[in-house]
C-alpha cells in the first residue's frame, strides 16, 4: 500500500511538473515498459555476472535471506589508459532480500548503487515486478549502453523518460 501512493504521488509530481499529460495509447505504454523491464534485467544481470564474491546469511528454515556483492571494476569495460595513472572506477554495489512469509508469499527486493547513488530498485511479490525504478543514466560505469530511466508501478503507470504512461489492464 504504501509503495502503491508513494509511486502515484511521484509521478502525479513528475507529470504535473513538466505538465505533461498521461498518454493512453497501450502499444507506446507496451513498448515503454517492456524497454524499462529489459534495460533492468541488463543492469541486475551484468551486477550478478561481474561479482566475483557474494555474501549471504543463508543458512537452513531461514524467513529473510540477504545476499550481496560488490561489482568487480576489472570485469567492467575497458577504461582508458591513455595516461600515467587511470581513473578510479566508483565503488558498484547491490544487493538481494528474500523473504518467505508464512502465508506462502515471497518477497524480493533487489538494490544497486553507485556510489551512493540507487541505480535500480525493483520489487517483486511471488516473481511478479511491483515496483521498478531506473532513476538515472549510471549505466556507462557498468559498461552497457543503457539509454533511458523510468518508474514502473504493477498498478499500471509508468514514467518512461519523461512522458507518464497509463498501461492497460492485463486480461483475464
Amino acid at each position: 500500500m504504501r509503495y502503491r501512493i508513494a509511486g502515484l504521488l511521484a509521478l502525479l509530481l513528475c507529470a504535473a511538473s513538466a505538465q505533461a499529460q498521461f498518454i493512453t495509447d497501450p502499444a507506446r505504454a507496451t513498448a515503454a515498459r517492456d524497454t524499462i523491464l529489459h534495460e533492468a534485467l541488463l543492469l541486475r544481470q551484468r551486477a550478478e555476472q561481474t561479482t566475483r564474491v557474494f555474501v549471504t546469511n543463508a543458512r537452513r528454515r531461514q524467513k529473510r535471506i540477504v545476499i550481496s556483492g560488490t561489482v568487480d571494476p576489472a570485469l567492467l569495460a575497458p577504461t582508458s589508459t591513455s595516461g600515467p595513472t587511470r581513473p578510479v572506477p566508483p565503488r558498484i554495489r547491490w544487493q538481494h532480500v528474500t523473504h518467505y512469509r508464512r502465508n506462502g508469499r515471497v518477497q524480493e527486493r533487489f538494490r544497486i548503487w553507485l556510489s551512493s547513488n540507487i541505480v535500480l530498485d525493483e520489487r517483486r511479490l511471488n516473481g511478479t515486478v511491483l515496483w521498478l525504478s531506473v532513476p538515472a543514466q549510471y549505466s556507462a560505469a557498468m559498461g552497457l549502453p543503457l539509454r533511458h530511466r523510468g518508474f514502473y508501478l504493477r498498478t499500471g503507470y509508468l514514467l518512461y523518460d519523461k512522458d507518464v504512461y497509463v498501461l492497460p489492464p492485463p486480461v483475464q
